[in-house]
């Protein structure tokens, strides 16, 4: 079988693969799009747009999107969600899920495109179907297989084209159960050319044949991944192999192949998963360059052991390569019990250039979340495949981390889950060049959210972890990288309430814009979701928003289903004020249901050191300063329902300014003042305020049963201003209060 994979002519390819069961899961409503500028200098800052995406082999998958580009994917669990995932990316291009035992079908009926997460977030419909356009064989009349419908066709030449709309679902079953049409020569998403684009240079024949364990041609062979390692952007695909061969067209140049094998018992059982990864140089000369995979190269058996028992439920392997235009990443995850698979690579010298092999490995207790609940994150890594792949947990190189999970009482039918990702050097630079890293799932059980569970982590690769949770109403909320030291222990409270706009404080933030920065002649300002931590950046469902921004006095913004905006800056000091409302009543939250923020400060302009953003933080702007924005962390005395049960209440609060790794304004916090409403804000009761410049503890009587609603003011001494309402700010326990 002979494939042509994409040159400059198309875009760079990245392509994942990923084997998980559908999860029954009511995706988030459609994103809002933002409107058109109500002037030529204003850019609306739209809210985050997230998608969840069904796969035509069943799979589930939740996008991030940040206008055309995906910012993250992650696979949904859930139910038989255990499996293989492959993963690799080359470039800056589209993001490709394909589960990898769907390899084989490549080209012999599923187009390549049809994983192609990035295309896929764009075109699939709001209610879940996907659009393709279908190729038959010579003289056959199109039939529309199980799940696809047809809305037209054409004949050329003698072979009939259709288009028509897929649903997941349904062609999934039709695949896994072999009914597709026999004259059904491929099904392609709608758009992606039948064959490859014409690539502006010469192209070869690259053949790789899978030999098996007993020397001959291997006929478990799942297909083989081959990256060009010279320009990270000029070639890179998917090729299947079929009877023990496989054939692709590619640049003359290096590459580095991946090739995959899967054993199995008598019984048909599947016992072990292999991965060949060699190198290979193709001449410019012409000809064919033959490149021989040895399954019984994978020789070494990946294992990681525990000091407490820990049942694995996954295991990801990470080869990063080095070229002189970038970086080559590839990824094998297995998400569920490893054990029931062995997994074998092959030894490999570091790369001339510089490389990275990662070994991530979770394992947790037989309990999900709750007393006596633990598990295991942990992460090996080396600039060479070592030969050892035996990874001993130590004691003295673990973290502790209290992981704390919230949600409000009418979450839905989601257990919600946790993704944890090992953070490296080769890490930060896939993800600075615009490719989404997919961070899988940590195990959980029904009761994960709300719960509370002690996660082991591993510093052995550094200690530097990246976690985002996302909630059982397909809310996500992203901590800042945290670095962890061996004998440390940490907590980190998710979605705990009120969940109410905040500029945040951040002290290793790698992905995310400046949320409120100045330079270059720009002004940006947009509102992300806080909860009770002040790094975490959330992104939640909203029925409406509307965004106000007053430059100098004069309103220069005025834009609805917006989270904030981009305006011209004055060049000189100015005084800015934003007023943020949200309304969350028609997503079917009953906690932090409405928000009014109204938000005041002073761009001082010039060069002070203490507002320099740090290099390494994205900012829409040049040369950008962190404006002196007060920001507010709020810390609710109540249970992970964020429900009071007590006629006292509590609340620790914290008035501070935006801030990144220490930068910000210095300016002294002078007042800050707390009131509570029982009837929606008609009416205002202050609470008892103690403390002083910036750290603050609220009481208050709790009365009736209708949820409370929070008002908190703040000012500093540069004369920032912050007044915020939160609407069913918590919920009262419905049994009385003791």
């Amino acid at each position: 079988m002979t494939t042509r994979g994409n040159g400059r002519a198309a875009s760079a390819l990245a392509v994942s693969a990923a084997v998980a069961a559908a999860a029954a899961l009511t995706g988030g409503p459609p994103a809002t799009a933002a409107p058109a500028p109500t002037s030529p200098q204003v850019r609306p800052i739209a809210p985050p747009a997230s998608k969840t995406l069904t796969l035509v082999t069943g799979q589930r998958i939740r996008v991030d999107m940040a206008g055309e580009r995906v910012t993250a994917y992650r696979v949904l669990p859930g139910a038989g969600a255990d499996g293989t995932l492959l993963s690799f990316g080359v470039g800056g291009g589209d993001r490709y899920t394909l589960p990898a035992d769907a390899m084989p079908q490549i080209g012999r009926g599923l187009d390549l495109s049809l994983f192609d997460v990035t295309a896929l977030a764009r075109q699939t419909t709001q209610d879940g179907r996907i659009p393709v356009t279908l190729d038959f064989a010579d003289g056959a009349t199109p039939t529309a297989p199980h799940g696809v419908q047809l809305t037209s066709t054409s004949t050329s030449t003698g072979r009939s084209t259709a288009a028509g709309y897929l649903t997941p679902a349904a062609f999934a079953q039709a695949v896994r159960e072999h009914r597709l049409p026999p004259s059904l020569a491929s099904v392609r998403l709608r758009g992606a050319p039948q064959a490859a684009a014409h690539p502006d240079f010469p192209l070869h024949t690259l053949q790789i044949t899978a030999a098996g364990l007993a020397g001959a041609p291997a006929d478990t062979p799942m297909g083989s991944i081959v990256l060009n390692t010279d320009d990270v952007s000029r070639f890179g695909t998917a090729v299947p192999v079929d009877g023990g061969e496989g054939n692709v067209q590619v640049p003359a140049g290096h590459y580095a192949i991946y090739t995959v094998f899967l054993d199995h018992d008598a019984q048909g059982n599947a016992v072990a998963y292999r991965e060949v990864a060699q190198n290979a140089t193709v001449a410019d000369s012409g000809g064919t360059t033959a490149v021989t995979a040895d399954e019984s190269a994978a020789d070494r058996r990946v294992g990681v052991t525990t000091p407490r028992p820990a049942k694995a439920d996954l295991l990801k392997l990470t080869w990063f390569r080095k070229g002189p235009t970038g970086l080559v990443s590839f990824d094998s995850v297995q998400i569920g019990d490893p054990s029931t698979e062995a997994v074998y690579v092959n030894a490999q010298p570091a790369a001339p250039d510089g490389s990275r092999y990662t070994v991530q490995w979770g394992g947790s207790s037989g309990s999900a979340t709750g007393s006596g609940a633990y598990r295991y994150d942990v992460a090996f890594g080396s600039d060479d495949v070592p030969a050892d792949q035996s990874f001993a947990v130590r004691d003295d190189q673990l973290a502790t981390m209290e992981q704390h999970f919230s949600a409000d009482p009418a979450g839905g039918g989601f257990s919600g889950a946790l993704y944890v990702l090992p953070v490296d050097d080769f890490t930060r630079a896939v993800e600075a060049a615009g490719q989404a890293v997919l961070a899988p799932p940590v195990d959980q059980g029904a009761t994960h959210i709300p719960g509370t569970r002690t996660e082991y982590m591993g510093t052995a690769d550094g200690g530097a972890w990246s976690y985002t949770e996302l909630t059982p109403q397909l809310d996500t909320f992203e901590a800042d990288i945290t670095t962890l030291a061996a004998g440390s222990t940490h907590r980190i409270d998710w979605a705990h309430g009120p969940l109410a706009p905040g500029l945040g404080a951040h002290r290793d933030q790698q992905l995310r814009d400046c949320t409120a920065c100045a330079g270059g002649g720009l002004f940006s300002l947009y509102f992300p979701t806080g909860d009770s931590e002040p790094d975490h950046i959330g992104s939640t469902s909203a029925t409406s928003t509307n965004f106000t921004l007053y430059q100098n006095g004069t309103k220069v913004a005025d834009e609805p289903d917006v989270i904030g905006a981009q305006v011209p800056a004055t060049g000189q000091p100015a005084t800015y004020r934003a007023v943020f409302d949200t309304d969350r009543t028609g997503t079917g939250a009953t906690q932090s249901t409405r928000t009014h923020t109204d938000l005041g400060f002073r761009d001082p302009g010039g060069s002070d050191p203490a507002l320099a953003l740090p290099a390494n933080v994205p900012c829409p702007e040049t040369d950008c300063r962190i404006m002196p924005a007060l920001t507010l962390t709020y810390r609710l005395d109540t249970d992970q329902s964020n429900t009071s049960t007590g006629a006292g209440q509590a609340m620790d609060l914290t008035v501070g300014h935006l801030s990144y790794d220490g930068r910000g304004s210095q300016a002294a916090i002078t007042s800050a003042a707390v009131s509570v409403s029982f009837d929606g804000g008609t009416t205002w009761q202050p609470a008892a305020l103690t403390g002083a410049a910036g750290t603050y503890h609220a009481t208050w009587q709790n009365t009736g049963t209708a949820a409370p609603a929070l008002k908190v003011t703040a000012a500093d001494a540069a004369g920032g201003t912050l007044t915020q309402t939160v609407t069913a700010a918590y919920s009262l326990a419905e049994g009385g209060l003791r």
